[in-house]
């Protein structure tokens, strides 16, 4: 004789799922609200901190409040993608997009790293890029959810 589920056990096990769902598009939503925070503090950064060129990275970042949140922010961002990830992969929903938003803000990350060392407009224009893609992924991984 087979295993048959109950009704008890059906609604335990759909309620849990949906449970894991939203916990997926919630992560998704929180990882695009620090996406705009994230980008409105690099306006900041970019508009009226000077960041210096002749410290090391750790020195340089946290010689500017600002740019110490900027990148305060990004780690949350990493673990937010990360754990969006790891759950849509548990999922087996929104891989493609959970994965595009966390390769994405990779890219920004680096992006920053050069921008620290170096102040090139093109570091910045990548950040602002990668950022935007990186919404744009969480967003559509949100919509794609429901």
């Amino acid at each position: 004789m087979g295993h048959v589920m109950t009704d008890v056990q059906q609604q335990a096990t759909t309620a849990a799922s949906t449970a894991r769902l939203n916990t997926l598009r919630g992560t998704c939503m929180g990882s695009a609200v620090l996406l705009i925070i994230q980008f409105a503090l690099g306006v900041v950064v970019n508009l009226y901190v000077d960041v210096p060129k002749n410290k090391s990275f750790l020195p340089a970042v946290f010689s500017s409040a600002a740019l110490a949140a900027h990148a305060i922010v990004a780690l949350l961002l990493l673990g937010a993608a990360i754990g969006a990830l790891v759950r849509a992969i548990r999922l087996r929903r929104a891989i493609a997009v959970t994965s595009i938003g966390l390769v994405a803000i990779l890219m920004a990350a680096f992006a920053g790293s050069a921008f620290v060392g170096n102040g090139t407009n093109s570091a910045s224009l990548t950040m602002a890029l990668a950022t935007a893609v990186a919404m744009f992924s969480y967003l559509a991984a949100v919509i794609s959810l429901r």
